[in-house]
């Protein structure tokens, strides 16, 4: 009875052995089953959030790059009118339809695109470039003796913008050249002066020969006494060296000649041909035709 005792807890023992030896193989093979089927979650959720951070990156890009467009500013209704008034205006002064037609002219669409927007850099320009091309026919008309033509195209500049300084200086030098012409017209009318003398013997050999007026010293002209019945080109080609010393040395001038009329009118183009200041002078009614430099 002993030993069978003996026996049974002997096989229970070795029984109850074998039973927690298959519990731990089993719950070690459920954990093990477990941290397998963890892992491939863990590395798909690694690219889940890869792609995820990729797609986010793609996005912000896809931001940055639209970004400048967005800046890009859109011209409202009222802009784009404006816009479009230029560039007719433009195509009219390429057209050199400047004032005319009426309903279609440069200065119009200019006007009006100012009048929409004051203050509006190419309106302000074509409008400028209206009065620079009339300005500048004006002055080759003058140019050419034609001064009707000129005031005409001046009149133009002056009802786009009468107060353009370019008009206004313009203006000064077609005014200027008139009146230097109109004092070396009235010169070659001036009548003759028949007073003679030894002095004007050796001027009259000297016209004869066709030779440009001498210095007998530094600073003394002597002059054809037949000046004022040459050509302006002459009568200009003559005094020239006396107009380039006076302006050179800023000095004033004494005058030798036999005509009182005439001495004016000499001392009228030289002084007309000087711009820096205005020149000195004094006459005397004597047949030398000459004139003298002195220094004040």
């Amino acid at each position: 009875m002993i030993k069978w005792a003996c026996f049974l807890i002997v096989v229970l023992f070795l029984t109850g052995c074998q039973g927690a030896m298959t519990t731990l193989k089993g719950n070690h093979s459920a954990e093990t089953e477990q941290l397998t089927h963890v892992q491939p979650l863990r590395e798909l959720n690694d690219d889940e959030e890869s792609k995820e951070n990729t797609t986010m990156l793609g996005q912000v890009a896809d931001a940055s790059i639209q970004k400048p467009s967005a800046r890009v500013k859109r011209l409202s209704q009222a802009e784009q009118l404006t816009q479009n008034l230029i560039e007719r205006g433009n195509q009219a002064l390429s057209g050199n339809r400047l004032v005319t037609p009426e309903e279609d002219n440069a200065n119009m669409y200019f006007q009006a695109a100012l009048g929409r927007d004051p203050g509006n850099f190419y309106a302000i320009q074509g409008i400028s470039k209206i009065v620079d091309l009339y300005t500048e026919w004006a002055w080759q008309a003058a140019l050419n003796r034609q001064y009707s033509q000129a005031s005409r195209y001046l009149d133009l500049a002056r009802s786009v913008n009468s107060e353009d300084p370019v008009l206004l200086e313009m203006s000064s030098r077609i005014k200027d050249l008139h009146e230097r012409r109109s004092v070396s017209n009235t010169a070659l009318n001036a009548p003759q002066n028949s007073v003679r003398n030894d002095s004007t013997a050796t001027n009259d050999s000297q016209d004869a020969k066709g030779g440009r007026q001498v210095p007998l010293e530094e600073g003394q002209f002597r002059l054809p006494k037949d000046l004022f019945s040459r050509s302006e080109e002459d009568i200009i080609l003559q005094i020239q060296p006396i107009i380039d010393q006076v302006s050179a040395l800023q000095s004033s001038i004494v005058i030798y000649w036999p005509n009182d009329k005439e001495a004016r009118l000499l001392y009228q183009i030289i002084n007309s041909r000087v711009t820096e200041f205005r020149v000195r002078a004094m006459t005397y009614h004597r047949a030398d035709y000459r004139v003298e430099l002195q220094q004040d």
